[in-house]
């Protein structure tokens, strides 16, 4: 046994290894027989890997099959028996795994249709079907939702329609050089460039009367490949769902901004809700907006603004005439999270929480059958672990959120009532939003994209070629996506600045016709997407790793100098941006930016060779890599500001936030890159320094780590 140092002789031998400029080990760890994890000492990385080879085995592709089938059986939107059914079978199966499954429930403010009516009434009438027929396969088909958009207000609106495209500000435009005004009109949008939410909110500043959105084929349909029942693409019947909640605004139930929906909290007057849209807007399927595109007059449509469907598209006005009819109501609904926590032994409180939400538009086998079904399959191999006398050194959250399709409103309400406890404790956010498919993809916080890549390395890719780090890499250096908005990690990233990534598996590029349809089933996902149900269990092997390595690791094997090193090129694509006519002065961002990456790079270079040494083996060492490894946990928080965005002050992260025109996608510097769009120096120049003080207190925190 080695003799415990005192303290004076730790921080003499620790600031020694400091200098030594010893590089951080390959991130490759066992696949390239390197003997030490990253965040690990030698001698825990072999017990590391011990534990995760048996949580590998314990995952069964035939299990999430015989899960998967159970809870596809009936359609689960928010509120429906089929929901309570999956409820009720999810907490039955958690506790037979021999894990305490509770639950934590919300009241939140819903849409529910009444009646949706949808037709043409010039140049001829004709009324739309809004409901996909069904197949004989297909159980309680009756309890499938007509196709609506939830949270559109009701309305009987009448006009003359004009195709706006994508519906993005740049469609408008274009129509404006046309001569074009929407004023007044039905406005008829196809799917893509981005979240239907921002269709809904453009048409309305644009003065529309109503808006419909249609999935075109180019994009969706017989123009990708074989439709379904022949193919996974969308068939002309095919009506894609969803919610048109401003997201971009905040998620979570509309009426209590920033507070959870329980007992006690006060609530805003709906026409006060400033994420709920104001027109109403309903989608269609290709087959029904045909008709409708068919008869239209006026230009012809720019070429960008043509479609898969055959014959040439025109954007009127008229003579196409439509009506929607739209009878929707409005509730408060119990939402009902699933919570699982297997506590920590020597850190309980420090919480690594992975997450899927288990509510879907129909049957939902894809989304998000698929991943709730491997997030239960995560739980089953890590109590198969428990049985062996495993514990994590940090606590391990598995939580089913409920009311994700209409708004992330489980999560959020979540995140929202825990805000305190996360910011202080917890470690990181794994979510899982569709895993039903062969091709891996990830998102994250640069901070863990090193992990995904090195956990990637450790799983046999659904192919049964390889690894999935191989098949990712395949036709080059895999790609890891940044995170915007559109799922469960929204509230933890955005909103509270807990590191966050979201994993998983799809089939095809763009995913298929499936998408929020009723055709969204147990026959889709066996014949095209996941025969065999191979991705569900690369995905519930690929994020139980992840969450075994952030739970067990003797420090989270976090790197801030990759995060640095994307800020800093962000903050040379915004001065690139703005180089004919500047609007801020980036100067003192970028030297914040470098000097945060040159910090972290030697705290980075201190940890690793701490690990190296007999030091980390120790009752002081394994105090001071504690300590070091709060001052990572901390640096995430440090990127978030109390004020928010601009105009969006739920959005606290200063460095990714969903866009104002996207929706989904991530937006980078999105304080300083909507105030340069908006030419507002002020604005710029109070987040840029808003920002460099974050950056300065985080590589200040990094810099005193070191003794």
């Amino acid at each position: 046994m080695i003799a415990r140092p005192n303290r004076a002789r730790l921080v003499t031998l620790v600031a020694g290894l400091a200098l030594a400029s010893v590089a951080l080990p390959s991130s490759s760890s066992a696949a390239e027989g390197t003997t030490r994890l990253p965040g690990f000492t030698e001698e825990r990385s072999a017990q590391q890997l011990d534990a995760e080879k048996r949580f590998k085995r314990a995952i069964s592709a035939r299990r999430a099959g015989r899960i998967s089938r159970t809870l596809s059986r009936r359609p689960k939107l928010i509120g429906s028996p089929g929901l309570a059914d999956d409820l009720a079978f999810s907490l039955q199966q958690l506790s037979s795994y021999g894990l305490a499954a509770g639950t934590a429930p919300y009241e939140v403010y819903i849409s529910r249709p009444e009646s949706i009516d949808v037709s043409m009434t010039a140049p001829y009438f004709r009324q739309a079907q809004v409901k996909e027929p069904s197949y004989p396969w297909q159980e309680f088909f009756d309890e499938v939702v007509v196709g609506y958009n939830a949270y559109s207000p009701s309305g009987d609106v009448s006009g003359q329609v004009v195709y706006v495209n994508y519906g993005l500000p740049d469609d408008y435009e274009a129509l404006a050089e046309l001569g074009i005004d929407v004023q007044g009109k039905i406005v008829l949008a196809r799917y893509g460039q981005s979240f239907r939410g921002v269709k809904a909110r453009v048409a309305e500043q644009h003065g529309a009367r109503g808006l419909i959105i249609y999935s075109d084929p180019e994009e969706d349909g017989f123009v990708q490949g074989p439709v379904y029942p022949d193919g996974q693409w969308r068939n002309a019947e095919g009506i894609q769902r969803g919610s048109i909640q401003y997201l971009f605004e905040y998620p979570g139930d509309p009426l209590t901004p920033g507070l959870p929906s329980i007992p006690g909290t006060p609530r805003l007057a709906p026409a006060d809700a400033e994420n709920l849209p104001r027109i109403p807007t309903t989608p269609l399927s290709y087959g029904e907006a045909e008709p409708l595109l068919r008869e239209l007059g006026g230009p012809r449509a720019h070429e960008d603004f043509q479609g898969g469907l055959p014959f040439t598209y025109h954007v009127g006005p008229g003579p196409t005439e439509a009506r929607l009819n739209l009878d929707i109501a409005y509730q408060q609904q119990q939402v009902n999270d699933i919570v699982v926590e297997i506590p920590g032994a020597k850190y309980p409180d420090q919480k690594v929480v992975v997450g899927a939400h288990y509510d879907a538009w129909t049957y939902g086998t894809d989304d998000n059958t698929s991943a709730w079904t491997a997030v239960m399959e995560i739980g089953r191999g890590l109590s198969r672990l428990l049985d062996r006398g495993w514990r994590p050194d940090r606590t391990i959250v598995l939580v089913g959120w409920d009311g994700e399709e209409y708004g992330l409103l489980g999560s959020t309400e979540y995140v929202e009532q825990y805000r305190d406890a996360l910011r202080r404790d917890a470690v990181a956010y794994l979510n899982m939003d569709g895993v039903g498919g062969r091709e891996f993809g990830a998102s994250s916080v640069p901070s863990l994209d090193a992990l995904i890549e090195d956990v990637t390395k450790q799983v046999r890719d659904p192919s049964g070629e390889g690894t999935v780090f191989d098949a990712w890499s395949a036709e080059g250096p895999p790609e890891v996506s940044r995170l915007g908005s559109g799922s469960d990690y929204t509230g933890f990233l955005d909103h509270v600045g807990v590191p966050s990534l979201d994993t998983g598996f799809q089939t095809g590029e763009p995913p298929g016709g499936e998408y929020h349809s009723s055709y969204d089933d147990t026959y889709m996902m066996e014949h095209f997407l996941d025969p065999g149900y191979r991705g569900h269990a690369a995905a519930a092997r690929v994020t139980g790793l992840l969450a075994l390595r952030l739970a067990d690791a003797d420090v989270p094997p976090f790197l801030y100098s990759a995060y640095a090193d994307e800020v800093e090129k962000y903050v040379a694509d915004l001065n690139e941006a703005q180089a004919q006519s500047p609007i801020v002065d980036l100067g003192p961002l970028a030297s914040q930016a470098s000097a945060w990456r040159e910090a972290a790079a030697a705290l980075e270079a201190h940890i690793a060779a701490l690990l190296d040494s007999d030091v980390a083996n120790t009752r002081a060492g394994r105090r001071l890599l504690r300590r070091l490894g709060a001052v990572l946990r901390r640096q995430e928080r440090l990127l978030t500001a109390a004020r928010g965005l601009p105009g969006r002050p739920w959005f606290k992260h200063q460095v990714y936030a969903p866009g104002r025109l996207t929706g989904y996608a991530a937006v980078f510097l999105p304080a300083l890159d909507e105030a340069i769009e908006d030419g507002d120096p002020v604005v710029a120049e109070q987040y840029r320094d808003l920002l460099v003080r974050r950056l300065a207190r985080a590589t200040e925190e990094l810099e005193q780590a070191i003794p």
